[in-house]
């Protein structure tokens, strides 16, 4: 906490446990500041989104609260992936599709299925809290993670699994992250979008 001009300054926490403080005082010159920083993400990601859908995840009828943040947390990881600030203009569609066929979600999703999904739920939940068509999110322990409707027109998403493979590969993640070099691409592309996130890029 800092004090000037007799104003207590809190500092800005970027998770549960640390500040944007925390994140400046890596300089990332030796392993064991990558491993911190990789702490801190993963501190974020677990007190602000994880551990939520977690407490409400077995509630049947959290779907499309589920559905929601985990489009939220698809956009995000995709910009850690690409080392963005944000979704460029005009491209939200091209990173959903890219992260569902280009991640561990590609043995569930060819373009055109990545295509609906971004249509029918990604943007129907986020703008008019529906899906759109004849899509359906169901909360089912069995089935395929991803289906089309019976016209053919929708998708059919299995909610719980589908959440359970974000899970993976959010944990995916993590372990390239933490076992990759520090010239990885991976590596160069998370502590660009941190940066950005705790204004020091």
């Amino acid at each position: 906490m800092h004090v000037g001009s007799g104003v207590a300054i809190r500092p800005i926490h970027i998770s549960e446990k640390y500040s944007v403080e925390d994140w400046k005082a890596l300089n990332f010159s030796t392993e064991a500041d990558w491993q911190k920083g990789i702490d801190i993400f993963e501190d974020r990601m677990e007190s602000r989104f994880f551990r939520h859908t977690n407490m409400i995840e077995r509630d049947g009828y959290s779907g499309f609260v589920i559905m929601a943040l985990d489009c939220l947390l698809i956009e995000t990881l995709q910009q850690f992936y690409k080392g963005m600030s944000e979704t460029p203009y005009g491209k939200s569609k091209s990173y959903f599709e890219d992260f569902l066929t280009e991640t561990s979600f590609g043995k569930f999703f060819d373009k055109t299925l990545a295509s609906k999904f971004y249509t029918h739920i990604r943007s129907g939940i986020l703008h008019q809290a529906e899906v759109k068509g004849s899509s359906r999110i169901l909360t089912q322990r069995s089935g395929p993670l991803v289906g089309l409707s019976k016209d053919g027109d929708g998708l059919i998403i299995n909610r719980r699994l589908f959440h359970g493979q974000l899970l993976r590969e959010y944990n995916n993640c993590i372990i390239k992250l933490r076992n990759a070099s520090p010239d990885n691409t991976q590596r160069v592309n998370f502590r660009k979008k941190m940066d950005l996130i705790c204004g020091t890029a």
